[in-house]
Formats: structure tokens, sequence, C-alpha cells
């Protein structure tokens, strides 16, 4: 058998690597990260909006060949449940992306993801106040310490922010995204027997672009960008760090289990800090990396000490992380 031509081998690494599950969540965070990164890059070049609704376009255009089908199949049973498709868009892709590019207008993508790593503690605190799960003394300890985190960023470690009760509003509009990652996870316990997630992602995007364009029509001429620049800024968001990023990090969850695969969210605030530096020239301050030890230190006491089996099944599973539980395991991530 012959060797492989020195142009196949750079291919069948790639392939290697992308076959292991580590090693897709690991680029699936860093695709996401990239995300807040394009957001930032493209902020006062495009709305918002419009960024986050041809995102999703671009998206659904490489997710609904290979859902169609299935989506035909249980058609009935998502018809049953309109309503509960449309909060799903509403909280998993409409809400939160929208606002995450609109904070990102005024904070640095560093800021933004470690805001957003607050959403699996509302997750904890939201399971507990309507569904009644039990939260641990550790996971109130854990609560408490990535909240002191949370206000850190948000009053950039100034005690007389803190006093003024100045944030940013780039700061709020991630407290909201949190918020909306935070809801969307909780929907989705309620998410009707006979639906698997892909059909469900794709109704979801669907109803979410139809929320999101009547708003932009209201608002003006709905305008198709040209720019070589925020195209290929566009195809990056929807097909790398949408279509691409949430195969990968299913594909790691099932193979995994989603109490391995979650911490690997936490390389979102590392990638976003590096790609910071290294494309927009941005600096990473003292008390972001404040505000991150406490922030992971709280994650980590909430995480549940129960070791999850290993599957080699098809099934999603859910965990309570706004990327396995919400936007991982169903609809967008950042």
């Amino acid at each position: 058998m012959s060797s492989p031509t020195k142009a196949a081998v750079p291919a069948i690494r790639v392939s290697v690597l992308l076959g292991s599950a580590q090693a897709g969540l690991s680029v699936a965070t860093l695709l996401w990260a990239g995300n807040f990164i394009v957001g930032r890059a493209l902020r006062g070049s495009i709305d918002p909006l419009e960024l986050n609704f041809w995102r999703w376009l671009i998206a659904l255009a490489v997710l609904l060949p290979a859902t169609v089908l299935s989506m035909a199949r249980q058609w009935q049973t998502l018809r049953k449940h309109l309503g509960l498709v449309a909060a799903l868009g509403l909280t998993g892709i409409a809400v939160p992306h929208t606002c995450i590019y609109t904070a990102l207008q005024t904070t640095s993508p560093v800021n933004a993801l470690l805001m957003l790593n607050l959403a699996p503690l509302l997750i904890t605190m939201g399971s507990w106040a309507f569904f009644g799960n039990p939260v641990r003394a550790r996971q109130w300890l854990g609560i408490t310490v990535s909240l002191v985190g949370g206000v850190a960023l948000i009053m950039r470690g100034s005690m007389a922010a803190l006093l003024a009760l100045e944030p940013t509003p780039g700061d709020l509009w991630m407290l909201l995204a949190a918020a909306g990652a935070a809801t969307h996870a909780l929907l989705l316990k309620r998410s009707p027997p006979g639906v698997t997630q892909a059909p469900l992602l794709c109704a979801s995007v669907l109803a979410a672009l139809a929320m999101m364009l009547p708003l932009l029509v209201w608002r003006g001429p709905l305008v198709v960008p040209t720019s070589a620049s925020i195209l290929w800024s566009l195809v990056y968001v929807g097909v790398l760090s949408s279509a691409l990023a949430f195969w990968l990090w299913n594909r790691g969850v099932v193979r995994l289990g989603p109490g391995r695969a979650g911490p690997y969210l936490y390389l979102m605030p590392v990638y976003g800090a590096a790609l910071s530096v290294l494309v927009l020239d941005e600096t990473v301050q003292a008390f972001q990396c404040v505000g991150a030890l406490f922030v992971v230190a709280g994650l980590t006491l909430t995480q549940p000490r129960i070791a999850e089996p290993r599957s080699h099944g098809r099934r999603c599973f859910r965990s309570n992380s706004p990327k396995t539980s919400g936007r991982g395991a169903d609809n967008g991530c950042p």
C-alpha cells in the first residue's frame, strides 16, 4: 500500500483530531469564542439584530438539508407545541444572541464571555425555584462566589463604580443574554416526547427568524450586506460557530456525557482573551482575571459530584449548562 501524499497528511491529521471527542469539544468552544471576536470586530459596521438574523439564516441553510426529513416525520408533534417552539426560538436564539452582539458594542469579548458564564448559576436557581430541584449548601456557596465574580466584572473592579452603581450598558445586555440562555435551558425541560434535538433546533431557528424579520422590516429596509469583510464574518458565525460548532459539541456530549463535557466551556474565556489580544489588540485587565477566578470557582462548586456514565448511543444529553442543556444540545450557542 502506498504511503499518503504530503498534501493528504494535513487532511488526515485534521480528520483524526476532529474524530476525538475531547478535541471536538475544544474546537467547538474555540469557534464560539471566535463569535465574540467577530461581534466585537463588526461593531459599528452592521446592526446587532441584522448580524444575528443573517447568522441564523445561514446556519439554517446549512442545517436544514440534513434535518428536513426528520422534521417532516415529527411535524405533527411539533405543530402541537408551536408555543414552546416559539419560546425556545425567542429565548435561545433571537434574544440572547442579539443581546450579545449589542453588548459587544461597548464591552470587551473577555468580559462578555465571563458574564455569560453566569447562565449555569441562573439555571440552577431557576431549577430550584420552578421545578423544586434541591440545591445543596455547597451549590449555594458556589452561586454566591460566582455572583461576587459577576459583580466584580460589571463594576470593573472599582469600588467607586459599585457605590455609584454605574455598570456599562454592555454588561447589562450580557446579563439579559445570560438570563435568556438560562430561561431557554429551563424551557427545554418541557421538550415534547417524540421530538429529537435536530428538528427542534431547526424549528426554533425558523421561529426566531420569523420573529426577527418583522422587527427588521419595521425598522427600515432590510439591507443585504455586500462588504467582503462582513460577508466572510457571516460565513464564519453562520457555518463555523453555529452549524459546525453545534455538531462537534453535540457529538462530544453524546460520547462523554454532559458532566465531562461541561467543563470545556471554561475554555471560552481563555480562548476569548487570547483572540482579543491577537486579533483586536485588546488587553486583559486585572479585574477580569479576578472575576474569572470567582466565576469559575463558583461554577466548579455548583457542579454535581455524581459521575455520569460514558454513553455510545445517539441520544442527546441535557445538563445544567447553557451549552449542553440549552444552546449546545439544542439551540444556538454564542
